[in-house]
């Protein structure tokens, strides 16, 4: 599996609260590395912010 399909399960796993038990969250995350790991959360939560302003635009009619 790509590095990167690592990092973006990991936060995944982390938004939606299934992480397991707490040693798989922590290999997972000990395997993505700390730094990445943030960088694609914080797009993530980016993202998420944008389509919710969108959604709320077209449900408001304008």
């Amino acid at each position: 599996m790509s590095k990167y399909l690592r990092y973006l399960r990991a936060v995944l796993w982390g938004f939606i609260g299934l992480g397991g038990r707490r040693a798989d969250a922590d290999q997972r995350v000990g395997q993505a590395g700390v730094i990445p790991t943030i960088v694609i959360a914080l797009v993530l939560v980016l993202l998420l912010v944008a389509g919710l302003i969108a959604l709320a635009r077209f449900a408001a009619g304008g």
